[in-house]
């Protein structure tokens, strides 16, 4: 590829602004995609592999299951008395009472026990369920009145109890609807199933990425909410949140930082003035749910660190900071134009109105219901200001087309219990119970050295269950990208000592004869039965959101996927050329080592203000690449190469690769811009 636009001053990747005063930022690409682009599928699908799309198949069932029964024998209950139900057993525990009448009361407790075994056993799988009890399209039996709806929340009450849970009431309500004899007044009420905590139970861990622009309140509001604390509006909240002397100093996050909120069953707020990083065992322990909120920089120059947050961690959701003064300006819009590439649902915190007039205030909401109104974010807003509106954002949020805003301030208070609500209320967006029985998978964002404990790795359990003395294989090697033996020493979860952690969980590993130079942020733990393999090479499915001129092999992205942040070039696509808005199937190469990539992750990849989006289709040991040998790889480096730059003709993906040589990278990638 030529330098000759690089010959006057620097690199533009060396300009510190270049991101922000670009006009064509995340958010700018994403809002500006219409129908008719190609990049816009990709955009708005979902990975191969996400676990999201079983989680909503479940739901459907378990939803199925319950409507089901309502209206198979609710719905003879409201009908003529004696009528007979001609349905059989539906496989998920439904009643078969073919040729049998029954009577209206029989119907209905039919009805309730079918629902109450389904909610138990959802309650068991994932820890907690939020339902709309006497609803049309709800949960059991329907068209209640208010005797009948006592009754059946008193019958989830001791069902419950005994299976070690407890009923939230939420809401309760009325409705009018439509039958036979004229209107009827339907009772309703919204509640929330949750498991106790007990001694080898693991509490629900929904994460959530705390994301803005620099001075927006970020840090505040993680002190605020897990000290219990109001802020002086001079730096007390964040300063116990902060964890290096140069933040203190400057009132800035340069790292990210992991706080924990945690809830008990009956929807109460742990945190207390007391609560610290280094106790905050004593509070997991007693938790039935912890909503872990990582803290990300909001600086430009900490961008990689936060990009970094957004795809290692694998939060949940995303709580976008507007400072309420500020507006939706500079980082503010490219970590929501990330968050969005990455499917990754998003609510909104507008801080500071109680020092913002109210004519800037509204100029802030609209401008930022102005951007999740175009076509290629598609969210509505949605402002939340009682009880109501949490309560719908909560139950919708994973819908994804939700935008739920909330206005705070961390001085006065106000706003701060509806988002306290919100967070308790949150849902778990993955089904993490379907991943625990598949082979183990835990992903490094983080390494330690303990004095008399040894190496300790810190991360996310992506599936399966880990145990103390589980063997497992650790890599890719730093050295040579194998995978060696590696054996668990003990386990920790939110610095309580545990016997196990499961899919979904964070925790920190203490590893056995295993030197802290063995280890790096973006290797693996993973169960020898994956028999898994690095890669030098993967395949994608890309869409470019923005690019000033075109893209052809050998152009060099940063990979941001998961854990693993590095350079790659594209060795090959199935077309000559992109634009922005294009899409493809490419084959990427990493410049500096293998990494483990797995089939299905949706990644980001930027250079300068060139961005885009990606999917995993699989590795070179999923499709059965094999590698030409150095003498076949140093001929094609020296002709097909230099005739691909010369002519711009794109390498085909079933061609090998022309830069590959003995596992190395070709001397020729020298002669490429540097990222």
């Amino acid at each position: 590829m030529s330098r000759a636009h690089h010959s006057k001053g620097l690199h533009h990747n060396l300009h510190h602004t270049a991101a922000a005063a670009d006009a064509s930022g995340w958010v700018e690409s994403i809002s500006e995609m219409t129908e008719e682009d190609p990049a816009t599928a990709l955009l708005v699908g979902s990975p191969p592999a996400n676990t999201s799309t079983s989680s909503m198949k479940h739901a459907a069932a378990v939803k199925a299951a319950a409507t089901g029964s309502s209206a198979g024998l609710a719905d003879s209950h409201s009908g003529p008395a004696g009528s007979a139900v001609t349905g059989k057993a539906n496989g998920l525990g439904g009643v078969s009472v073919e040729g049998t009448k029954l009577t209206p009361d029989q119907e209905f407790n039919a009805c309730l026990e079918h629902a109450l075994g389904v909610m138990m056993a959802e309650v068991t799988a994932v820890g907690e369920v939020m339902l709309e009890v006497g609803a049309p399209h709800g949960w059991g039996p329907t068209k209640l009145n208010q005797q009948q709806l006592q009754q059946v929340l008193g019958r989830m009450r001791a069902v419950a109890d005994a299976g070690e849970a407890d009923v939230l009431l939420l809401r309760e309500g009325s409705t009018q609807i439509a039958a036979e004899g004229g209107i009827v007044i339907a009772c309703s009420a919204d509640v929330a199933v949750r498991r106790r905590a007990g001694e080898g139970r693991s509490p629900m861990e929904v994460r959530v990425a705390v994301i803005g622009n620099v001075d927006s309140g970020k840090s505040t509001l993680v002190g605020v909410l897990t000290r219990s604390i109001l802020d002086d509006g001079r730096g007390l909240a964040r300063g116990k949140v902060f964890k290096h002397g140069h933040e203190q100093s400057t009132g800035r996050t340069s790292s990210i930082g992991q706080h924990n909120l945690c809830i008990d069953s009956q929807g109460n707020i742990l945190n207390d003035g007391q609560f610290r990083n280094n106790n905050c065992g004593d509070y997991v322990k007693h938790a039935s749910k912890v909503v872990t909120l990582v803290d990300l920089a909001g600086h430009e120059k900490y961008f990689r660190t936060t990009a970094y947050g957004l795809t290692g961690h694998m939060p949940d959701y995303a709580c976008l900071i507007v400072g309420a003064n500020m507006g939706v300006v500079g980082m503010c819009k490219e970590h929501l134009g990330v968050a969005l590439a990455l499917k990754v649902p998003v609510f909104f915190v507008i801080t500071k109105v109680d020092i913002c007039p109210e004519h800037v205030l509204k100029n802030t909401v609209q401008s930022l219901a102005s951007i999740l109104k175009k076509p290629g974010v598609r969210k509505k807003p949605y402002l939340v200001r009682g009880h109501d509106e949490v309560l719908t954002a909560a139950r919708n949020i994973t819908t994804d087309s939700l935008a739920p805003i909330f206005l705070t301030s961390a001085v006065t208070g106000k706003g701060l219990d509806l988002v306290r609500m919100f967070y308790s209320l949150l849902p778990a967006r993955h089904r993490w119970v379907e991943a625990q029985a598949q082979a183990a998978e835990f992903i490094i964002d983080e390494t330690f050295g303990v004095p008399g404990v040894g190496t300790v790795v810190a991360g996310t359990v992506k599936r399966g269950v880990i145990s103390p003395n589980t063997p497992l294989l650790l890599g890719p090697d730093i050295g040579d990208g194998s995978f060696k033996a590696a054996s668990i020493k003990s386990i920790h979860y939110k610095r309580l000592p545990v016997g196990q952690v499961v899919a979904g969980q964070t925790a920190a590993l203490a590893l056995k004869k295993v030197k802290r130079a063995q280890v790096r942020k973006g290797m693996v733990l993973v169960d020898e039965r994956l028999h898994p393999a690095a890669s030098w090479e993967f395949d994608a499915d890309i869409a470019i959101l923005t690019h000033s001129t075109t893209i052809q092999p050998r152009y060099q992205a940063v990979i941001h996927c998961e854990i693993i942040r590095q350079a790659a070039r594209v060795v090959a696509m199935d077309q000559e050329r992109l634009r922005s808005g294009d899409r493809a199937c490419v084959r990427f190469r990493f410049l500096q080592r293998p990494e483990y990539v797995t089939a299905g992750t949706r990644f980001v990849f930027r250079e300068g203000r060139t961005k885009g989006i990606g999917v995993v289709v699989g590795s070179e040991h999923d499709s059965g690449t094999t590698k030409p040998s150095r003498t076949e790889a140093t001929a094609a480096a020296a002709g097909a190469v230099d005739h691909a730059t010369s002519n711009g003709h794109a390498h085909k993906l079933n061609e090998p690769s022309a830069l590959v040589n003995g596992g190395d990278v070709h001397p020729d990638a020298a002669a490429a811009p540097a990222v």
